[in-house]
């Protein structure tokens, strides 16, 4: 496949730069250059300072217990950072933390962090590429330099950090939380994230991963933020940035001027989707853990959209397990038709025959839930909930 330049992308950078407004006026310093390949900031500048502060915040997070450390997940997630990144792949480390956030951020100092609830909601390795590179994009323009010069003696920073680290719902506290936002959202202003857009675009694009992508990434990203209560409110991880259809408007015409006459573009679905699976059923455990059950209920049915045939089953048991678990209105039914439809699928998860005989037993059917109920022991012998689950099936023959 032909690998794509700045200069074979002329019209859609022109015109994403257009469409997404000039950069931010610099300070004059040395801050409103971008970063070469290999830099590093003399001594006694305000960069070293706010380097020294991400190094020292980057020993924490070596040993967080929110450390993901599989190496195959870590293989592929920086194998498409460095496609995206090119000559300074050298210059970023990549830590990938087990929270359910669609969140990514990259620290002045190279500093690359990804949660895993943004991996759970992209559905191929061109969506991640375009994330990357967004996230590079304000490494490489130093936009956390210019926020840290321009608000680190003003309350007004102290302000947007706190409210940034609590939209994170990720339970970071410490250094791991101040590198997130000194290094991440809550510093740059829209102006700095759509200058990221235009930026990352070229450089995800150059790469050749499909800029269509990008624009349905968004789509969904919206669809999720309007599933949300807060979403009125303009509140969130998201509420710094440009409005999301905005976002999308912006990458869909940028798309459509890079793609005219240009074919060959990779999606990296199946790359992408071996990496998921592995880890499927935990991450969305932790998204309806959150507690959030209207939000839930949209990535889980987006996931579901997107995935082989062969994880439906998993996907299904967790949307049910998020009616349950909100208990509305009608979603007790919901979710025992959704427990039947896991059950009936190839790979269902244990729990999914537990849960839809303990639904049959509320409903008085006995003979079916000690049918279910037994399925979910030989599947799950040594499961904690043993002693309790066989009271529940001694309960239905003596009471049949």
């Amino acid at each position: 496949m032909r690998r794509l330049t700045c200069a074979s992308l002329a019209g859609a950078c022109l015109l994403l730069a257009a469409t997404t407004g000039a950069r931010a006026a610099g300070t004059g310093g040395p801050s409103d250059a971008q970063l070469v390949a290999g830099h590093r900031p003399a001594a006694g500048t305000t960069e070293a300072e706010l380097w020294y502060g991400m190094s020292q915040a980057e020993k924490e997070l070596r040993t967080s217990p929110l450390l993901v450390r599989d190496p195959e997940l870590n293989a592929y997630v920086r194998d498409v950072l460095c496609k995206v990144s090119g000559d300074y792949c050298g210059d970023l480390r990549l830590y990938l933390l087990d929270v359910p956030v669609f969140n990514a951020s990259m620290a002045p100092n190279g500093v690359t962090i990804v949660f895993t609830g943004a991996l759970l909601r992209m559905r191929n390795e061109a969506e991640l590429a375009y994330v990357l590179a967004h996230e590079f994009a304000h490494y490489k323009a130093r936009h956390s330099l210019q926020s840290w010069e321009k608000t680190k003696r003003t309350t007004a920073f102290l302000s947007t950090f706190s409210l940034f680290t609590l939209g994170l719902d990720g339970g970071l506290s410490g250094s791991l939380a101040y590198m997130m936002g000194l290094g991440g959202l809550a510093s740059h202003s829209r102006d700095k994230e759509r200058e990221a857009d235009a930026i990352g675009f070229q450089a995800a694009a150059a790469a050749g991963y499909d800029p269509q992508a990008v624009v349905a990434m968004w789509q969904r990203v919206l669809e999720e933020e309007q599933a949300d209560p807060r979403y009125k409110k303009g509140t969130g991880a998201f509420a710094s940035h440009p409005k999301t259809q905005e976002r999308i408007e912006d990458n869909r015409q940028a798309a459509a001027a890079v793609s005219q006459g240009h074919t060959g573009w990779q999606l990296g679905q199946e790359r992408h989707q071996q990496q998921q699976d592995r880890f499927l059923a935990h991450w969305l455990e932790q998204e309806i853990g959150r507690r959030k059950y209207d939000v839930s209920l949209e990535v889980i049915g987006e996931v579901d959209e997107g995935i082989d045939a062969g994880d439906r089953a998993i996907t299904t048991f967790y949307l049910a397990e998020a009616h349950r678990r909100r208990d509305r209105a009608g979603d007790r039914a919901a979710a025992l038709d959704l427990y039947r439809q896991s059950i009936a699928l190839p790979g269902a998860p244990a729990a999914a025959w537990r849960e839809y005989g303990l639904a049959e037993y509320s409903l008085g059917n006995r003979d079916a839930a000690r049918q279910s109920l037994q399925r979910y022991l030989a599947l799950a012998p040594n499961a904690e909930d043993a002693p309790y689950i066989n009271q529940y099936i001694h309960q239905t023959e003596t009471e049949s």
